[in-house]
């Protein structure tokens, strides 16, 4: 699964100069025994799909769901 990467946390804590989120998503999941948490650049659009499930790393990221999700439909 995806979700926001850390880098992207520490790049938004730095535009607004604080800390925005007490915890980080990648950090977190890495921390889960036997999850597979994969990150791709920075804000580029990324999706992956595992069963039926489909996750987006971030806000750039819903078309390339979106499309996962219609060739999910589609089988």
């Amino acid at each position: 699964w995806t979700g926001f990467a850390d880098a992207e946390e520490e790049f938004a804590d730095q535009a607004v100069g604080m800390k925005i989120q007490p915890y980080r998503i990648e950090s977190e999941a890495k921390k889960i025994e036997g999850t597979n948490f994969k990150v791709a650049a920075p804000f580029s659009s990324y999706a992956i799909a595992d069963g039926n499930l489909i996750t987006g790393q971030q806000q750039n990221s819903g078309a390339a769901a979106a499309e996962l999700l219609v060739k999910m439909l589609g089988k």
